[in-house]
C-alpha cells in the first residue's frame, strides 16, 4: 500500500523546529518498520530547489519549494505543486500533518485522505501581538476553517482538539483518536537528573508563558538559592517578548539562575531532559504539547498550567502538578515542592514514563496509524 504523507518534515532530523516536525520524525520511523507500507514524505520548504532526498529511516523525501506570499493566494501554487507530486506517485492514501496547506492539498486530491490536527490557529491567534502578526494569524485562521470544511477524515491528538474542531468549527467527518508519538531516545534516559534544575522546552513566545515562569522563579530562588532554569527554544519569533523576559531577568537579578540555550539538536534536547529535575510548561494555550510527552517519556515530573489539552496528558498529583494559568505563586509552590522531594519527583516521573510507553511510543502510534491507512484504502 502506497501512502503519501504531507507535512513540515525537517531536512536535518537533528534540527527539529516546532511540534509538527517533532511528531513526524518518530512517526515516520515507526511506520518504516511495516513492510506492507510504501511510504513517501512530501514537504514544502522555503528557498529549496525541487529534489528528492532520503530520511534517516531510508524513505523517500520529496522536497518542494515553498512559495513566498502564499497567504495572499490561499497557497494555490504550493497546493498545485503537491497535487502534481501526488499524481505522479499515485498513492492509495494521503496523510496530511496539520490543518494548513498540507490538509488543503490532501482534501483537493482524488485519493482517500486523513489529516492530523496539531495546533489550532484560531486559538493561537488570540495571543498574537503586533499588527503584522495579528494579520498573519487572522489569515491562517480563515484558511484553517476552509480546510476543516473540506477534510473528510481527521486524526485527533487530544480530546481538546476534537472538541474545538467538531463542536466549535463544525467538522462532520470521521474522527480517529491517535496521540502524538515521542522519539525513542527520550525513553532511554535514566537517573534522577540534577536536584535543582528546571527545564523549559518551547519557543519563547507570549503563548508559552515564560514571563510567568520567571516570576515564579523569583519565589523559588528564595526557597532554593541554587535553582537553575534552562530555556531550550528559539528566540526569533517574538523578539519583543524575548526582550521583556530579559528585562525582567535583569530587574530581578536572575542572571545567574537563567540560561537561554536557543534551538537545540535532538541529541542536545535529550541531554537537557537527562540533566533536569523536572519540566515546567506555563503555557496559556496548548493542544497536546510534545515537550510534555517527551518529559514523561524521559521519566521527568511535569509542572504545567491546567489549560486546553494538558490535563489529558498530565495526571495532577500522579505524573505531575497542574496549576491555574496566571497563578505564579501556585507555580512556584509546585516547583519548590518537587525540587525539595526527590522521592516524589521519582515517583511522578515513573508514572509519567509508564503512561508515555502505553500512549506515546512510536511503535504504538505507528501501529494505530497504519490501521487507519488500511481502513481508508479498503484493505
Amino acid at each position: 500500500m502506497r501512502v503519501v504523507m504531507l507535512g513540515q518534515y525537517p531536512l536535518d532530523e537533528q534540527r527539529i523546529l516546532g511540534g509538527v516536525e517533532a511528531v513526524m520524525v518518530p512517526l515516520v520511523r515507526g511506520l518504516a518498520d511495516f513492510g506492507d507500507l510504501d511510504l513517501h514524505i512530501v514537504t514544502c520548504q522555503p528557498r529549496q530547489e525541487e529534489h528528492t532526498a532520503v530520511t534517516a529511516a531510508g524513505l523517500p523525501l520529496h522536497v518542494l519549494n515553498r512559495r513566498r506570499l502564499g497567504r495572499l493566494t490561499s497557497h494555490r501554487r504550493d497546493i498545485q505543486a503537491m497535487s502534481r507530486t501526488m499524481h505522479r506517485l499515485g498513492p492509495d492514501v494521503v496523510h496530511a500533518q496539520g490543518m494548513g496547506i498540507y490538509a488543503a492539498a490532501a482534501a483537493a486530491a482524488s485519493h482517500p485522505h486523513v489529516a492530523t490536527a496539531h495546533g489550532i490557529f484560531f486559538r493561537e491567534a488570540e495571543f498574537a501581538t503586533g499588527l503584522a502578526s495579528r494579520l498573519r494569524h487572522r489569515m491562517d485562521s480563515s484558511f484553517e476553517r476552509y480546510c476543516i470544511n473540506r477534510v473528510q477524515n481527521l486524526i485527533s491528538i487530544s480530546p481538546y482538539v476534537e472538541h474545538e474542531l467538531v463542536q466549535n468549527c463544525g467538522f462532520r467527518g470521521r474522527v480517529y483518536d491517535i496521540e502524538n508519538p515521542v522519539h525513542d531516545a527520550f525513553f532511554s534516559i535514566h537517573g534522577p537528573g540534577d536536584d535543582a534544575t528546571i527545564l523549559y522546552a518551547g519557543r519563547v513566545i507570549p503563548r508559552k508563558g515564560l514571563l510567568q515562569l520567571l516570576s515564579a522563579l523569583v519565589r523559588v530562588r528564595q526557597e532554593i538559592p541554587s535553582v537553575q532554569l534552562r530555556i531550550a527554544g528559539e528566540t526569533d519569533t517574538a523578539p519583543d517578548y524575548v526582550a521583556a523576559c530579559q528585562r525582567f531577568i535583569e530587574q530581578e537579578h536572575l542572571e545567574g539562575a537563567v540560561t537561554f540555550l536557543g534551538s537545540l539538536t535532538m541529541d542536545a534536547m535529550v541531554a537537557e531532559h537527562a540533566r533536569c529535575s523536572c519540566l515546567a510548561l506555563p503555557s496559556k494555550q496548548e493542544t497536546a504539547p510534545v515537550a510534555v510527552a517527551e518529559a514523561m517519556a524521559a521519566g521527568r515530573a511535569v509542572v504545567a498550567t491546567q489549560i486546553c489539552g494538558v490535563p489529558f496528558m498530565v495526571q495532577d498529583g500522579a505524573s505531575g502538578l497542574l496549576v491555574e494559568d496566571g497563578d505564579a505563586v501556585g507555580l512556584a509552590d509546585a516547583l519548590v515542592r518537587l525540587l525539595r522531594d526527590p522521592g516524589l519527583r521519582s515517583q511522578m516521573g515513573q508514572c509519567g514514563r509508564q503512561i508515555a510507553q502505553a500512549r506515546f511510543s512510536a511503535s504504538v502510534v505507528a501501529c494505530r496509524t497504519r490501521e487507519v491507512y488500511l481502513e481508508l484504502a479498503g484493505a
